[in-house]
């Protein structure tokens, strides 16, 4: 082989080396970023069987979207399976993890976003329900365990090699852990601005922002911008339920439930809308 052969030959096997040692070493630090592990406190709830809590329960579950990830009978569902991950909405019925979670590790899965092993939950979106307050979130866990035990087992939510060497970089593992405490106490429903802005921070703000201002939805591929609500504020109250409600804007836009999900906002009360409305008039 000619001496500029050879020299060809040993720069190329080096970059191979160096590309797997890269490799490897993304493959390590993303495994263990995936694999990080938080700490919270147990936060005292007051979970019952009382019938109002239950169905109270019930709404929430219904319009924060519990029911259209973990299935209407929440047995659980695979939401997708791709390269870098396969994520799994699990079985929250008592014959899954409803029964074997205790109150305060799903409170630490709903608000925190840390599973019953610590680590983070990957997907479900946790940051969107921090704002929940103890009453709420207490009457979702009352709801979880009162549904019949459904024998499911759609499997666990996986994080493949390709999802692994992204976790080293621009995907965060933990990007929905929030450890701050959740609020305890929440205003009086009625159809107020501060009770609208309650429900707003329970959901709403997870796409449109703490302020209603937009933002980029980077947690959700292919998402485009979610857009400021200050217009909405101003719409006769009439169209901006029925806009909630079928998706169509009072300018006959028609909005993707995909990026925005009318149907599960749309079962909200017309009192909770008429807040949510109040709310947004004051943008």
């Amino acid at each position: 082989m000619k001496p500029t052969l050879k020299w060809i030959a040993r720069i190329l096997g080096g970059l191979v080396v160096v590309l797997l040692i890269a490799g490897f070493t993304m493959f390590m630090i993303g495994g263990s970023n995936a694999g990080k592990t938080y700490e919270l406190p147990d936060v005292v709830l007051n979970v019952s069987d009382d019938s109002s809590s239950v169905a109270h329960g019930a709404h929430l579950a219904n319009t924060l979207g519990c029911t259209d990830c973990h299935a209407e009978d929440l047995s659980g569902q695979e939401l997708f399976d791709a390269p870098p991950f396969r994520v799994v909405a699990p079985n929250l019925t008592p014959a899954g993890l409803g029964g074997q979670r205790t109150d305060a590790q799903l409170e630490h899965t709903i608000r925190h976003g840390v599973a019953g092993d610590g680590t983070s939950v990957i997907i479900m979106p946790s940051a969107a329900f921090h704002g929940l307050a103890d009453e709420d979130v207490s009457a979702l866990i009352s709801y979880i365990r009162s549904v019949s035990p459904i024998e499911n087992n759609p499997g666990t939510t996986e994080i493949k090699l390709m999802g692994k060497l992204l976790s080293v970089g621009p995907f965060d593992p933990g990007f929905e852990v929030n450890l701050d405490a959740s609020p305890t106490a929440k205003p009086e429903a009625g159809i107020t601005s501060e009770y609208g802005a309650y429900l707003f921070g329970t959901v709403c703000h997870y796409c449109h922002g703490e302020n209603g201002q937009g933002m980029e939805v980077p947690p959700i591929p292919e998402s485009p911008p979610a857009p400021s609500l200050a217009a909405a504020g101003n719409w006769p109250l009439d169209q901006f339920i029925s806009t909630i409600r079928t998706g169509v804007t009072p300018a006959g836009r028609q909005i993707d439930n995909d990026f925005m999900p009318f149907e599960v906002f749309g079962q909200m009360t017309d009192a909770e809308l008429a807040a949510l409305h109040a709310y947004a008039a004051t943008f």
